[in-house]
């Protein structure tokens, strides 16, 4: 294991700062590939680092030292996306493990197994490597409402998921709402195309479009063609998401 004790404090040796960094992504790189095929595997290299290096940077700003710690940070970001930090609907989570303050700022030093407590528990609330979100996702296509806000768009998931949705706090209704409303405007969203998005936020984190391993998603929403066209394309990249892994989040570090 890499203690990042001397590393941090080795301002004067960049050539070993960076060997060191270095040595950590291959490993960790590895490790995605090997714990997360489903999400990892069709990657390129270049997405794998990316993904890699953004949550280093993410861990870095918690105070994590260690490879270790690093590498179990990992795994919360494949579950929750990169900008677990910044979701609304893990505030709550994120808090009650010890690594936000109570007013949503880092606090430094945390303890590793909080987190994953908080992964484990969510996932065993909401499940969504199982056929109820792809049925779910799959609901969307015959979903013909207008006109939608980012509150509507949520109640129509939780009529189809509400796994997904009833997993979070009620207190995250209004700022996820909010996240989505910014999101129609940008994307130009509205009925199926919007309440998929919506689901997938909740499977993949609510910023899955910028996630680098995710970029069919985004190939999918820019695709030339009628609306229609790019909402099969969309859906169809959604059904084809393999599984992250087959054993849940039990990975071993």
């Amino acid at each position: 294991m890499i203690s990042y004790e001397d590393v941090l404090n080795s301002s004067g040796l960049p050539a070993f700062l960076q060997e060191r960094r270095q040595r950590y992504f291959d490993k960790a790189v590895k490790f995605c590939r090997r714990q997360f095929p489903g999400r990892f595997g069709p990657a390129s290299d270049a997405e794998r680092l990316a993904h890699v290096r953004t949550a280093y940077e993410i861990g870095k700003s918690f105070g994590l030292r260690s490879e270790r710690d690093h590498l179990k940070l990992l795994i919360a970001t494949v579950h929750w996306g990169l900008g677990l930090a910044s979701d609304p609907r893990l505030a709550g989570r994120m808090v009650q493990a010890g690594w936000l303050e109570p007013d949503l700022s880092a606090r430094q030093y945390v303890k590793l197994s909080q987190l994953l407590r908080a992964v484990d528990a969510w996932h065993a609330e909401v499940r969504p490597e199982g056929r109820a979100w792809a049925d779910a996702a799959a609901q969307t296509a015959r979903i013909d409402a207008s006109g939608l806000t980012g509150s509507s768009a949520l109640h129509m998931a939780d009529e189809i998921w509400p796994a997904g949705v009833r997993q979070m706090p009620a207190r995250a209704w209004g700022p996820y709402g909010a996240a989505l409303d910014a999101d129609r405007q940008r994307w130009a969203l509205d009925g199926g195309p919007f309440v998929l998005h919506t689901l997938l936020g909740l499977r993949l984190g609510y910023r899955y479009l910028f996630e680098p391993t995710l970029s069919d998603f985004m190939v999918a929403w820019q695709i030339e063609g009628t609306k229609a066209q790019r909402f099969d394309t969309l859906l169809q990249t959604a059904l084809a998401m393999p599984p992250l892994s087959q054993e849940m989040t039990c990975h071993k570090t």
